[in-house]
């Protein structure tokens, strides 16, 4: 009974906590990458690294000019293409992270998981970058570009003076790009008359000031045809 009740206690040198669902492999060259419930538009620049909009509602595909229907698609095996699209990505508010793995990290700091969690505190992993942790979300009309740009609470809180508003989901509900605009307005995000005034720390304008990575170099990523 004694050595059975060993094998019951917890082993201090083992990690506790959920399973994070970021541990899962993702399809590595497809266009559209499910975690969770929620749906992410990857991209492969030329520079190297991984493009990610996290999050994407009905505006985004509709931008993207992607079918809801058939969302199977992969990454397109022509490079300046690529390219383009990842243009594209960056100017609705996505993210620029040096590597998939290093992606699937933040995500997984994002999801709680006391593994990522316990690498950062241990100094094992290099801490999320102001780029990394940032809420972004980008409403472009006729007129501009409407910026929301805030802190989240990853684990501490970076600037308190510009924390994520409480509300942010009402994004989600927006049916157009015009009702999207309007809501980030109301979230107090910033107007600018064309993209070249944007200054702030998210990736809007990384396409042609990006030259490294944010905590290590920008990892190329071949491109590699996979079963559909």
């Amino acid at each position: 009974m004694q050595a059975y009740a060993r094998l019951l206690q917890p082993n201090r040198h083992l990690r506790t906590g959920s399973i994070g669902i970021h541990r899962r492999p993702a399809p590595q060259m497809h266009r559209m990458v499910f975690l969770g419930k929620t749906v992410s538009v990857w991209a492969w620049p030329s520079r190297g690294g991984l493009i990610v909009l996290e999050r994407v509602t009905p505006v985004d595909i509709n931008f993207l000019n992607l079918d809801p229907v058939h969302l199977r698609i992969q990454r397109d095996p022509d490079q300046d293409a690529e390219d383009r699209f990842c243009q594209q990505l960056l100017r609705l508010g996505a993210k620029w992270f040096d590597s998939v793995e290093r992606f699937h990290f933040v995500a997984g700091v994002a999801g709680d998981d006391q593994r990522y969690i316990d690498d950062l505190v241990d100094g094992l992993a290099e801490p999320l970058t102001t780029m990394e942790r940032q809420w972004v979300c980008v409403g472009i009309s006729g007129e501009g570009l409407w910026v929301a740009e805030y802190d989240t609470s990853l684990l501490f809180i970076e600037d308190k003076h510009n924390q994520e508003p409480d509300d942010s989901a009402r994004v989600l509900l927006a049916r157009t790009m015009e009702e999207r605009c309007s809501i980030l307005k109301d979230l107090g995000a910033k107007f600018y008359e064309n993209i070249e005034q944007y200054e702030g720390k998210a990736c809007l304008r990384a396409w042609e000031k990006k030259t490294t990575g944010e905590v290590g170099h920008l990892k190329q990523i071949p491109y590699q045809p996979v079963d559909t």
